[in-house]
This record gives C-alpha cells, structure tokens and sequence, in this order.
C-alpha cells in the first residue's frame, strides 16, 4: 500500500491507495496522530477492496 500525508493545519489527511488496482480510500485525523490516521485508511481500503 501506498500512502499520502497532507497537513492541514491540526488536521492530517491520508490516503492509502492499492498500487495493483489505483483505488483510494482517505481519512482524516489529529495530525499528532499519524499511524492511527494511517491505520484508519487502511482499514478503509480494505473494506472497499473486499479484503477485510
């Protein structure tokens, strides 16, 4: 997986994309939390991806 951080003031945007397939799932959180925001659209993905 691959992902992209954007900061957004205290907020932090990231988005995990599956490299085979290009689909993206984001989310949004604390920026002082990175691995929990990047845990959450990860989990996101792999819902959408059907791989839970």
């Amino acid at each position: 997986m691959l992902f992209e951080h954007r900061r957004l003031g205290a907020w932090l945007r990231v988005a995990a994309v599956d490299p085979r397939t290009g689909e993206e799932a984001v989310a949004t959180g604390p920026a002082d939390a990175p691995a929990m925001v990047e845990r959450l659209a990860l989990g996101k993905l792999r819902r959408r991806l059907g791989r839970v």
